[in-house]
């Protein structure tokens, strides 16, 4: 039986195959030398709240119109990690079409931070990710499964432009190929978003839509569908009173999701 269950468990395709070169076509331009700064269309700043553990915790994002896409940037950090997010979406399909992350963690002395770059480029026939290693070098792979109509990332912001595409009802739902880009293996694969029953709630201080994405992980929004909260305890910055911890180490640089990596 253990033989068996071995042999069939090494049957089964990993997430990604490894390929000698990467895909890049480029940062989205709209036909431009360069995209404007564009309209701001959506932000949002969170930290945790009372029932949460991880009290350093705190996310900003943005989504601004810029000519023919809208682009995500959001950051998540707290004591001892940072993850930079750069998410472009076609601005009439509002589909995603280039994704890029980077993971900053704090190394023994200043100076010698780990730094972990992707870059998810959805243009071509297969998803293609380019990943820099730990010595500098880069890593090309083709993820395996159909294109992807959303992408979901460390976070909670980013999961504002596919609740805002799908414009749900509630109690309707609609399932999609997906790239989920929270772990350390990437995969596509089908995710079921669902919008349930609209909920006054206490520690977000006012009516919220709730959302859930792989059956569980209650999403709260305002009414334009903007991602204000969670129920594992995440809020908007504002309804928490306590200052923040002190930062362990700030990410060497300024994200730079046009030229890296």
């Amino acid at each position: 039986m253990l033989a068996a269950t071995m042999i069939a468990t090494s049957c089964i395709p990993l997430p990604r195959e490894r390929v000698s070169e990467g895909s890049d076509e480029g940062y989205p331009t709209c036909g431009r030398d360069a995209l404007p700064e564009g309209d701001v269309i959506a932000r949002g700043a969170l930290r945790a709240g009372p029932v949460m553990q991880a009290r350093s915790l705190i996310e900003t994002f943005e989504v601004r119109r810029r000519d023919c896409v809208r682009v995500f940037t959001g950051n998540q950090s707290w004591d001892m990690s940072s993850i930079d997010l750069d998410v472009v979406y076609d601005e009439e399909t509002q589909l995603p079409l280039r994704a890029w992350k980077r993971i900053v963690s704090p190394g023994a002395r200043p100076g010698e931070e780990r730094i972990d770059l992707r870059r998810f480029e959805l243009r071509t026939p297969r998803v293609a990710l380019t990943q820099q290693t730990d010595e500098g070098g880069l890593e090309h792979f083709l993820l395996r499964g159909e294109r992807p109509r959303a992408i979901i990332g460390p976070g909670r912001g980013l999961l504002t432009m596919w609740i805002q595409r799908a414009q749900l009802p509630v109690g309707g739902r609609l399932r999609e190929h997906v790239l989920d880009i929270r772990e350390s293996i990437e995969v596509i694969r089908e995710v079921t978003l669902r919008r349930v029953e609209d909920r006054d709630d206490p520690a977000i201080g006012r009516r919220v839509r709730v959302y859930t994405i792989y059956g569980r992980e209650p999403i709260y929004t305002d009414e334009n569908d903007v991602v204000l909260g969670d129920m594992m305890g995440l809020v908007p910055a504002e309804r928490v009173t306590e200052p923040l911890p002190p930062r362990l180490f700030e990410p060497p640089g300024a994200p730079d999701p046009v030229h890296t990596p």
